[in-house]
């Protein structure tokens, strides 16, 4: 077998690729996610894994079980948002390829099939989208109609990446089969693990989320010549929203979650009244009655808006339901943690995460790990060497006990 790096070394080879280095940009489909994932490829090759790649550019790498007909799956997602970090999803991955491969070492043919995945998207950086490929992988949803901010249309970027993959030898075009359990291996990104000093977080329910885009057309005009009776200023129609929507979130419990992440305007000149504004609004809570109730104020606010001259249009990029995970998995892994000697905390996720497409058709769980200071998504992001082999470990034996000692 050849030598393969440590998880550490891989982590740390994968992101001094990346031509941003120390900022991650792994945009599904770009340059930098294909040499991404044509590298955990050659590793889980390497290692003696069987890869396959299906039509979204999910990875996926097999230790074939005696009964190949049930799967025992763990996995992330390989993309990154722009300007992030090393460990967000890739982590997962990499654990999960190095968990097989040390299995097959020490045990050899497992009973039951296991897999790492290696998502193509999940974070919606790229493309007005989310969780693309999990959501193919579980639903066979396809996508259309999408293009990026230079003009690339999806399913083109798309086909061009998967061709790559595709044309590393030993590597199969298919659509594998959902698994019978998924765990996923992941970061905090929050501050509750360190702060409680716990060295596990065992994931009981992530919750649900809606991302939207507003778009509000006024009239661009000349700054200094036009009296405000005559303006249509798409800026302060925003604004305006944008503080009654503020406003909305007093009436929510803490476990509420508003941030307004993306705002542009057009033409962005000092002497131009904007004739144009777009920007987000992302809103989460563990309850979907709470999640439609906000849904609607939004919208008869804006349709409420002062000034009727100005159009809007308001697209979703995300709209995700709360996923209770698997309690059974829950279990398992809290009893492997305790018999590693690792403390551990029962957590909800506030973050959107794989586990959340695949948990609405498989039992899964997730195995979370301290994040330094509580911080993500940028690459300042960081989690101690210590708390990488603790989630690896409890991964490993979480998948052992499944896979070989059903």
């Amino acid at each position: 077998m050849k030598d393969i790096p440590d998880l550490n070394d891989q982590l740390q080879l994968i992101a001094h690729a990346s031509p941003t280095f120390p900022k991650q940009n792994r945009l599904v489909y770009s340059p930098a996610w294909t040499t991404a994932q044509q590298q955990l490829i050659q590793w889980a090759l390497a290692g003696g894994l069987t890869v396959s790649v299906d039509d979204y550019g999910n990875v996926y790498a097999d230790l074939v079980g005696k009964d190949d007909a049930k799967i025992v799956a763990t996995g992330s997602h390989i993309d990154t948002v722009k300007d992030g970090g090393i460990f967000d999803g890739l982590y997962g991955i990499l654990a999960g390829i190095n968990a097989l491969i040390k299995l097959k070492q020490r045990y050899g043919q497992p009973q039951l099939s296991l897999r790492a995945i290696s998502f193509s998207e999940e974070e919606g950086s790229r493309f007005p989208t989310t969780f693309s490929g999990s959501r193919y992988y579980v639903q066979k949803a396809r996508l259309n109609n999408l293009v990026d901010a230079n003009g690339i249309d999806f399913n083109e970027a798309r086909q061009n990446a998967v061709q790559s993959l595709l044309a590393l030898p030993q590597v199969n075009h298919q659509q594998p089969a959902l698994p019978a359990t998924f765990t996923e291996l992941h970061i905090e990104q929050g501050p509750i693990l360190e702060a409680t000093h716990r060295q596990i977080g065992l994931v009981n329910r992530i919750v649900g989320q809606r991302r939207l885009l507003f778009t509000l057309i006024g009239q661009a005009n000349h700054a200094g010549t036009t009296p405000p009776k005559f303006r249509h200023d798409a800026f302060q129609a925003a604004l305006e929203l944008i503080n009654q929507f503020s406003q909305f979130t007093t009436k929510f419990d803490p476990d509420f979650r508003f941030t307004i992440g993306h705002f542009v305007t057009f033409p962005n000149v000092a002497n131009v009244i904007p004739g144009e504004v777009q920007f987000s609004v992302d809103f989460r809570h563990p309850n979907e009655e709470r999640l439609k109730y906000f849904d609607r104020l939004l919208h008869k606010a804006a349709a409420q808006r002062t000034d009727s001259e100005i159009k809007l249009k308001i697209d979703y990029s995300s709209k995700t339901k709360p996923v209770k995970l698997a309690s059974n998995l829950l279990r398992l892994n809290q009893t492997v943690a305790h018999h590693l000697n690792y403390s551990t905390m029962i957590l909800a996720s506030g973050a959107g995460h794989d586990s959340q497409i695949i948990g609405s058709s498989v039992p899964t769980a997730m195995i979370f790990v301290p994040s330094k200071a509580g911080i993500s998504h940028t690459f300042a992001e960081c989690t101690d060497q210590a708390d990488l082999e603790a989630g690896f470990h409890v991964l490993t034996e979480s998948l052992y006990q499944q896979a070989y000692l059903n």
